[in-house]
């Protein structure tokens, strides 16, 4: 994702990244790129992203990239 981030970012475009407040500490590395919103929970995260998006794009993951990916669908 930082790949993907600082690319689109260099492209002159917007970035914003969504995150927990439980996982803030544990998830950020490097230098940030462009906007960071910190949100209550997991649940707020989803709703906070499907505000700001047009469209979805999951990449690999876990179970939940999946879990994530099902809730926008099942929005739709």
């Amino acid at each position: 994702m930082a790949l993907i981030s600082q690319t689109v970012f260099n492209g002159g475009r917007n970035v914003i990244g969504v995150i927990p407040k439980a996982l803030m500490g544990r998830e950020i590395t490097g230098v940030t790129v462009g906007q960071v919103k910190l949100v209550i929970d997991m649940h707020h995260r989803k709703t906070e992203m499907g505000s700001y998006a047009d469209a979805f794009i999951a990449l690999p993951g876990g179970y939940g990239t999946l879990e994530e990916l099902f809730e926008v669908i099942s929005w739709a």
